[in-house]
């Protein structure tokens, strides 16, 4: 095995994604990274950029859909993902 080359990292994929978002919707880009990679932007030297493209690659496969989530105290745009439900059916 080449260790240190990026083979000794488990296969990621969009379905991942999905799976975790139809059962836990409604979450940033933030919590997806953390809660299905593992990966905590702020405590790693390691690029999001591969997350990022995955989640866009979902995006436009239109196996989940965003919304601008945002509350009226807080400046930022959050946008926030889940699958919908036409989707949701073609799984099962």
């Amino acid at each position: 095995m080449l260790l240190g080359k990026g083979f000794d990292q488990p296969y990621r994929s969009v379905n991942e994604i999905v799976n975790f978002l139809i059962e836990k919707p409604f979450r940033t880009e933030s919590e997806i990274q953390e809660q299905v990679f593992d990966y905590y932007r702020n405590e790693t030297w390691e690029s999001n950029k591969k997350y990022a493209d995955m989640l866009r690659r979902g995006l436009s496969k239109g196996l989940y859909k965003r919304i601008l989530w945002k509350t009226k105290s807080d400046s930022r745009a959050l946008y926030r993902y889940y699958v919908p439900t036409l989707v949701k059916n073609n799984l099962n």
